[in-house]
């Protein structure tokens, strides 16, 4: 066995270890392959700090295909065995290494998953929506021990479906559950909160499920017990404010410390209101709120409580927001503990930009879309002025709608004097 071919092998056997990685990474220095070295260093770096530190902003940047892998899937092992498939999953890669893989059924994973994990450190496996999976087989497969995640889609598991998932002693490491585009029942959603697994999960993905709103807080509800969730997503639940409102109270939201409620826009002004009064936003540190119409009722009660001095990355994209919502962000206290703001697809205009670059609250952004809000020279020059945005990595001006223009020589170039390659901008 070579050497590369012995550290790959490390690698694999101990998945959750930097070490072997970094080794490995030294070794393809040594062979002159100093790109993929840098990568497995970078990505590596990156699971290590959260996703609003500088060099995340740096990486969305100037090099986002050191997060994706784009440039490294020639690296993926192949050939696969039969019912596994690379799929171009957004967290295919991760620390350096495959980590999310395709598979057909779960029948593939009972047959086929030692040998896979022989040729990468996978912890994850998303399956395909071409067929129904049959938890029974992974169920019983220990390879179901070395992984983390499971994603789901398109065929709804019902309590009979997940009942074998739930009752595996192969199942203790799992930690992170998607199901996505009809992918659970209400019953299964219940059965799996109700279960010996939920309380382990840190992650857990809804997405699209069409499921009535009431019935999905009624599912969650039955998750009673003391768990470790940390990440809940729930975009396109069509959640109105009342059902937000008991979600919010839920046992399980106590340990929350990242909410996507993204694409839910009958949240509106009383679902955000609720949020605020349920005192969730304290412990949250990540909060999603894309397309939700909060108003600015909603951001008002949002930047009103000193709950929100927590929060490290907060997303109001695409609300219909203008100046108003924008001067409550800007003049706002409990702002100060913000390091990324979307506010991209909300027409702030010059005016909005102008409040922005006035923000003395907002002196520790790192990151900053205002991608399509309809900034021009004016605004873009305030903000390349501003005294506040010093600590900015990331700063987005770009406009792609039907009357963008081009951003004048004097505005482009006193963006550039101020945040370098770190500032996107139409450019004609």
């Amino acid at each position: 066995m070579t050497d590369r071919a012995a550290l790959l092998a490390a690698v694999c056997d101990r998945p959750d270890d930097d070490t072997p990685r970094l080794v490995y990474a030294d070794l393809l220095d040594d062979d002159g392959d100093a790109a993929q070295a840098a990568f497995i260093r970078t990505q590596v770096e990156l699971a290590r700090t959260s996703e609003h530190h500088p060099l995340w902003a740096k990486c969305r940047q100037l090099n986002p295909g050191v997060i994706r892998g784009w440039s490294m899937v020639h690296t993926l092992p192949k050939p696969l065995p039969n019912g596994f498939a690379w799929c171009g999953h957004p967290d295919q890669f991760r620390r350096g290494f495959a980590w999310l893989i395709g598979a057909l059924g779960t029948e593939a994973v009972a047959a086929g998953g030692e040998e896979l994990l022989s040729l990468a450190p996978i912890q994850a496996v998303s399956f395909d929506d071409r067929a129904r999976p049959d938890l029974r087989a992974l169920a019983d497969s220990p390879v179901l021990a070395r992984l983390r995640r499971l994603e789901f889609t398109t065929f709804p598991l019902d309590p009979d479906d997940l009942r074998p998932l739930t009752r595996s002693r192969h199942a203790e490491g799992l930690e992170e559950l998607a199901f996505e585009n009809q992918a659970v029942t209400p019953d299964g959603l219940g059965l799996l909160a109700a279960s010996d697994l939920f309380p382990r999960l840190r992650a857990l993905t809804l997405s699209n499920n069409a499921l009535p709103p009431a019935l999905l807080v009624d599912a969650l509800a039955a998750a009673d017990r003391p768990g470790e969730l940390r990440r809940l997503t729930l975009s396109l639940a069509d959640l109105p404010a009342a059902d937000a409102a008991h979600l919010f109270a839920l046992p399980l939201a106590a340990t929350l410390e990242q909410l996507d409620l993204s694409e839910n826009k009958l949240l509106g002004p009383a679902g955000v209101e609720a949020l605020v009064e349920s005192g969730l936003v304290r412990r949250l540190e990540v909060l999603k709120l894309e397309h939700t119409l909060p108003g600015v009722p909603g951001v008002k009660a949002l930047t009103a409580t000193g709950g929100l001095a927590g929060v490290r990355w907060l997303d109001l994209s695409d609300n219909r927001l203008g100046p108003n919502g924008v001067r409550l962000l800007a003049e706002s206290k409990n702002a100060r503990g913000l390091r990324v703001l979307d506010l991209s697809d909300n027409p702030l205009g010059d005016k909005g930009a102008e409040l922005l670059a006035g923000a003395r609250h907002l002196t520790g952004l790192v990151e900053l879309n205002l991608k399509d809000c309809g900034i021009t020279d004016a605004g873009a020059v305030a903000l390349a002025e501003s005294p506040h945005l010093g600590e900015l990595v990331r700063l987005d001006v770009r406009d792609q709608g039907v009357a963008a223009r081009p951003l004048g020589d004097a505005a482009r170039r006193a963006l550039v004097e101020r945040f370098g390659a770190g500032v996107a901008y139409n450019d004609g």
